[in-house]
């Protein structure tokens, strides 16, 4: 590839409309006279920009002659100029590499190809199913491209919002009238969806029936009651079955016949898997026979409960 930097008429440059949604956030009130160059293409029959393409439009509605550019004269294929892309936005946030990838997409990159080259490039796991599982993030309200932006999330984490999928304009309610984080908009989305998934009813109903869906559009003057609030009714929802989950647990231990010196013990909400194993062992005997009870499948039919 050959890159030169030099000074490009506002007249005459085309958009390149596959960057143009490119970058999330956009800010022209800091450019002046030692902004970074645009990025423009020396494609065979004309000159496409293809970074901060809102800039150059700025410069050519404010009148300018001219404007710097990083221009690329040669390269071998549409994936090294994406490539350029990519590095020329570094770092880039989680919705900027949504749009990138979009941008791939749409200029006839296979995803095949698109996970093994491009997404490492954009620091993804070179996976094919996290194609969609990041374009998810553009049908996400703009107020939630914010918050994942704002709160820099991950994809791992952004992606709890798949499962209020068709609710997300209550999820944007609720974090905007309760002022909560991901953590606690991912608590309230996960018990929801599970709980719904359990009782075979829709996300809204299930919603409902735990009184959160209303809570998106009550007053609060503290928000920390808000979240008590929420939680009781989460566990109140959620008390039925940890309960039975907690006696079918015990009845599973006290059918392992475990010595008394044998504590075992386990989140009664079951939000943390596994369990706390401790006991007391006189000598090297006692220590093997406590060991055979644990790895009796008596013992072990407690991991179908917990």
């Amino acid at each position: 590839m050959k890159i030169t930097v030099k000074e490009l008429t506002t007249v005459g440059p085309t958009i390149h409309s596959s960057f143009a949604t490119l970058p999330y956030q956009r800010d022209n009130s800091t450019r002046g006279s030692l902004s970074r160059p645009i990025l423009a293409y020396q494609s065979p029959s004309c000159i496409k920009i293809v970074g901060d393409i809102h800039c150059f439009v700025a410069d050519q509605e404010a009148g300018k002659p001219t404007v710097p550019a990083y221009l690329i004269q040669e390269t071998e294929s549409t994936l090294e100029l994406i490539q350029l892309v990519i590095e020329y936005y570094s770092p880039m946030n989680l919705m900027d590499k949504a749009l990138l990838t979009h941008a791939a997409i749409d200029l006839g990159v296979p995803r095949p190809m698109l996970a093994e080259q491009i997404l490492p490039a954009l620091e993804l796991a070179p996976r094919e199913k996290l194609i969609d599982q990041i374009l998810f993030l553009l049908k996400l309200p703009p107020s939630l491209q914010s918050f994942i932006v704002d709160k820099d999330l991950s994809l791992k984490r952004a992606l709890i919002f798949q499962r209020a999928e068709g609710h997300l304009e209550w999820v944007e309610r609720f974090i905007s009238n309760l002022k909560i984080g991901i953590n606690m908009t991912a608590e309230i989305i996960q018990n929801v969806w599970e709980m719904s998934k359990n009782d075979e009813v829709d996300f809204k109903t299930k919603a409902q029936e735990m009184g959160l869906w209303e809570m998106a559009d009550t007053d609060y003057e503290d928000n920390r009651l808000a979240i008590m609030e929420i939680r009781e009714k989460i566990n109140q929802a959620r008390f039925p079955s940890l309960n039975q989950a907690g006696v079918d647990l015990s009845k599973t231990l006290d059918a392992a016949q475990l010595p008394d010196s044998m504590k075992i013990k386990w989140d009664p909400y079951f939000e943390q898997q596994g369990v706390q194993i401790a006991f007391h062992a006189r000598d090297e005997e006692d220590l093997e026979q406590s060991l055979n009870k644990l790895k009796s499948p008596a013992f072990k039919n407690i991991f179908k409960h917990i």
